[in-house]
């Protein structure tokens, strides 16, 4: 596990993503903290646990997000999903209303079985929100300052919007995902 290639990973996600998108992708001083919370305390015991993580979806500066969201709007949240981290807008004003860091990830080897991924994280760590959308999807994960343990269930339908199911808090969270 290395600190410095989860942070790579989370900086430089969008290069395999996003590649016509060609500015750079860079945190200000309070998010850089909060992506390193979120590497310490969410991705590495993940990895000393179950193995490499993948960073699907990672940190979004102000000016990557006004690209996602001018090129490809569908399934993104910034005011509430904490990929933006602590980052401001050109008003001054943060993006993401919630104080923290997020990222989406996939562990090699658990590429159909992220359910066992969930109910560890649940169960063992201590996180804000973590969006689950099948066992074979990334899982969307955030730290921030709460930690709430807010554990939500999407579902695809077959028209690709994405809708919420099932979803628990703080101690009701550890029992989720037993029976995915």
């Amino acid at each position: 596990m290395s600190n410095n290639r989860l942070y790579d990973a989370l900086i430089h996600w969008h290069i395999n993503s996003h590649p016509s998108y060609l500015a750079e992708n860079h945190p200000n001083q309070s998010s850089d903290t909060q992506l390193h919370l979120l590497i310490n305390k969410l991705l590495i015991p993940i990895e000393l646990e179950f193995g490499l993580v993948s960073i699907s979806y990672g940190f979004t500066s102000y000016p990557l997000m006004r690209w996602i969201q001018k090129y490809y709007p569908g399934n993104t949240a910034p005011k509430i999903d904490q990929h933006a981290a602590m980052e401001i807008n050109t008003h001054e004003n943060r993006i993401c209303k919630r104080d923290g860091a997020a990222c989406d990830f996939i562990v090699e080897g658990y590429e159909s079985n992220m359910g066992e991924i969930a109910n560890f994280i649940c169960t063992n760590l201590k996180f804000d929100r973590l969006y689950f959308y099948g066992k074979s999807k990334p899982i969307h994960i955030s730290i921030g300052p709460n930690n709430t343990r807010y554990a939500l269930i999407r579902k695809t339908r077959d028209d690709g919007v994405r809708v919420n199911t099932k979803s628990a808090k703080g101690d009701a969270a550890r029992t989720l995902f037993d029976n995915l």
